[in-house]
């Protein structure tokens, strides 16, 4: 007998029943009576596989998302010091409107924490879009009172933290200008960011942040990190629970559950704005990424396959690499903070072994002899020992400079 799971049905009800084709979409409507309170609206927002229901009770319902997925994992203890990272998306300000109505409710379901606000300034020159970005964050200070604002720079020092009413961005000599290919940046520039998380939550004796993760973006992070040798940590990657950051700081992911319509439609009711101006759109070429050419796939597959998503995100959680039972010393890589194998797999000997017959065939041909061939390889196994493989890959497509 053929039974059907509830993650069977993901997120978005009975998309599985879908056929290649139909890609209903959500809307919203002008005025008419909630099927949920019965009470006439001015406006309803009707949901993909959800009757059409008015603002109080749809936000009702996507707030609920989000303390479910705090409340089923129980990792959030009482009066926990967190830190909301933004970077102006739609996702990142529902989050902050999030938390910020979780505080104003009374004390059964108030959430009990205390809250700060970081902006990592990723753009590749501080001067343009200053007084934009400036107002946008000012505007977004205003509103979410007494949250307290930081920000940094991405190439910055990490000791440059600086509240919003003190910023003053810097023209800094940016690594993100010397690598060879845009795929190799983006990664940069995510790793980098997490590396810089972590540090300023440690400064601000934050011990868990909050990141604006939606369900199309872990759908696209876990095939990226498989396509870019990140296999090992994906399921870290895309789970609401991520403890590589330093200092002990646990890094949540508490949006996971939402998808674009509820974020779209979150953001209309609340009457939000985005903002987000960061780095890789102004480099040429960026549009190529591996990272865009994959969110671009995710996305047009979802439009014929509507759980395409929801299959695909959920599936990291149960992605791991195997581990020595006996517990030993573990070693982590020096820019992402994921596990280092000590033991060379088949996959990245051959890797090495290729490159290697790459820049020395013509040598290996004169000298008919192999001595040369497995030297190479052994030496590239040994550079950079400190850096897992995609960092390798990432420090490779470096022009000039090292990741640390």
């Amino acid at each position: 007998m053929c039974s059907i799971g509830e993650d069977e049905f993901g997120d978005e009800g009975g998309t599985h029943a879908m056929l290649p084709g139909c890609s209903a979409t959500g809307m919203v409507f002008s005025a008419g009576i909630c099927s949920k309170c019965d009470q006439n609206s001015l406006q309803l927002y009707k949901l993909n596989f959800r009757s059409a229901e008015c603002r109080e009770c749809f936000l009702k319902y996507v707030r609920h998302k989000f303390r479910a997925a705090l409340g089923a994992a129980k990792v959030l203890p009482r009066n926990a010091e967190i830190l909301l990272v933004i970077d102006g998306s739609s996702e990142s300000l529902v989050l902050l409107d999030m938390v910020h109505f979780a505080q104003t409710q009374n004390t059964f379901k108030r959430l009990h924490c205390n809250a700060r606000v970081l902006y990592i300034d990723a753009r590749c020159s501080p001067i343009e879009e200053e007084e934009s970005l400036l107002l946008a964050l000012n505007g977004l200070k205003r509103r979410y009172e007494p949250f307290e604002f930081y920000v940094i720079q991405l190439d910055g020092d990490p000791q440059s933290l600086q509240l919003l009413k003190d910023y003053t961005p810097r023209q800094l000599d940016s690594i993100l200008d010397k690598f060879n290919s845009s795929t190799s940046r983006q990664d940069y520039m995510q790793q980098k960011r997490k590396f810089l998380i972590g540090v300023v939550a440690e400064k601000l004796k934050c011990s868990y942040v909050f990141e604006p993760s939606i369900s199309v973006t872990l759908a696209t992070q876990l095939l990226t990190s498989v396509a870019l040798g990140r296999g090992a940590s994906v399921a870290l990657d895309v789970a609401l629970l991520d403890d590589r950051l330093m200092g002990d700081v646990k890094l949540l992911r508490p949006l996971k559950d939402l998808n674009d319509q509820e974020v779209q439609f979150y953001v209309h009711a609340q009457e939000l704005q985005a903002f987000r101006v960061d780095a890789p759109s102004h480099y040429p070429l960026s549009g190529g990424c591996l990272q865009n050419l994959t969110r671009d796939f995710v996305d047009n597959l979802q439009l014929n396959y509507a759980s395409t998503v929801s299959t695909v995100f959920r599936t990291g959680d149960k992605i791991a690499p195997k581990r020595n039972s006996i517990e030993t010393q573990a070693s982590h890589c020096a820019l992402c903070q994921s596990l280092l194998d000590d033991e060379i797999s088949d996959t990245l000997l051959a890797i090495e072994y290729s490159r290697a017959v790459s820049e020395v065939g013509v040598e290996l041909h004169i000298k008919s002899s192999c001595d040369v061939l497995e030297q190479r390889v052994l030496e590239r196994l040994n550079e950079r020992a400190e850096l897992c493989h995609a960092c390798r890959n990432i420090q490779a497509e470096l022009s000039s400079g090292t990741l640390i």
